[in-house]
């Protein structure tokens, strides 16, 4: 009995989490579904006014990786501070690649797989994770107060929203953004550092306000690059291109911040989806009176041109030898 009772509560929760996924994305499908059949007067889907140009969502792509690359230098800068350099084909190879275990339920496997491209002889795994978290913490909070300070400038429109956008940013830059005080951080990273065998006894440097600055710096960067993959992605399927200004980049570069951050943070949805493509459909109401079916088709496309650009460049960087035969010779220094 009590053996039922152990094996009923390890498996309670992952199922819950499965269920509740599940539940997600259906009722996202149903809502996507029902915005693709919407109809004119004359009983002709909105689907086919829509036009479909490839070259749009080529470049919507290429931001994106532009986007990940912003938070890749980071990465290899955190590395640099804390005295590892590995050459940049490892720590490119090692990020990249990573970015396909975000498709797989549960946030740390990105980590964790990252960090074991990466280690070696003088880099070891808990210090590689470490940094890791860092990043990526440090990118999440960016792109939060991002969109809280697009939100700012460029308020949305009239829309039936739960929690103002603004207000949604601030809280998520402080969830995420609490672990990056140096005081904060500084304190976890000597309570875990023997635990996870960072070092031989010597103490890690500091983490300081300067090198979070910079992480802010180079991410948000990168955050306004992918403001502007999303309105590639419109242009993509709009009939008439959408103007690029200011307020319309704005409105993209909150839409996305919030949406990418907010699907981050539920740990059951591998790569946020659904989560992300529902906040964004709620957010991304600029467009017209096609709005729905526009938003729909362009956040789907978006989705599968950001994996395809997952899947590519990940794939060349692993198969890459150059990437290889360099991180076998650091290994062996």
């Amino acid at each position: 009995m009590h053996s039922m009772e152990s094996d009923w509560k390890r498996w309670a929760w992952p199922l819950a989490k499965l269920l509740f996924a599940a539940a997600i994305l259906v009722g996202v499908s149903w809502q996507f579904y029902s915005d693709l059949t919407q109809k004119d007067r004359d009983g002709r889907p909105l689907l086919y006014d829509l036009r479909w140009q490839p070259g749009w969502l080529a470049l919507s792509a290429l931001l994106y990786v532009a986007f990940l690359s912003s938070s890749c230098w980071y990465w290899r800068r955190l590395l640099q501070h804390f005295g590892k350099v590995p050459p940049p084909s490892v720590t490119t190879r090692a990020y990249f690649v990573s970015q396909l275990g975000k498709y797989v339920p549960g946030k740390a496997w990105s980590l964790l797989l990252r960090g074991g491209l990466v280690r070696d002889a003088n880099l070891r795994f808990g210090l590689a994770v470490l940094t890791c978290f860092y990043e990526v913490l440090t990118t999440m909070a960016s792109g939060a107060l991002a969109a809280a300070i697009a939100f700012i400038i460029e308020p949305p429109a009239a829309l039936d929203l739960y929690m103002s956008p603004v207000l949604a940013g601030v809280l998520l830059v402080g969830l995420c953004g609490v672990p990056l005080l140096p005081a904060v951080f500084n304190r976890i990273v000597g309570r875990i550092a023997h635990r996870l065998h960072v070092e031989n006894g010597a103490p890690l440097p500091k983490v300081d306000l300067w090198l979070l600055l910079q992480g802010f710096a180079a991410t948000m960067c990168g955050w306004g690059l992918l403001g502007l993959s999303v309105w590639a992605g419109f242009a993509a399927v709009l009939p008439e291109r959408p103007p690029l200004d200011l307020a319309i980049w704005l409105r993209c570069l909150g839409a996305i911040g919030l949406a990418y951050v907010g699907g981050f943070l539920i740990p059951f949805l591998p790569a946020g989806l659904g989560g992300r493509e529902v906040i964004l459909r709620r957010l991304l109401g600029y467009t017209g009176s096609e709005a729905p079916v526009a938003i729909v088709v362009s956040v789907l496309l978006m989705r599968l041109a950001w994996t395809t650009a997952d899947v590519i460049l990940a794939g060349i960087l692993y198969l890459s030898p150059t990437a290889k035969y360099r991180q076998n010779d650091h290994v062996t220094e």
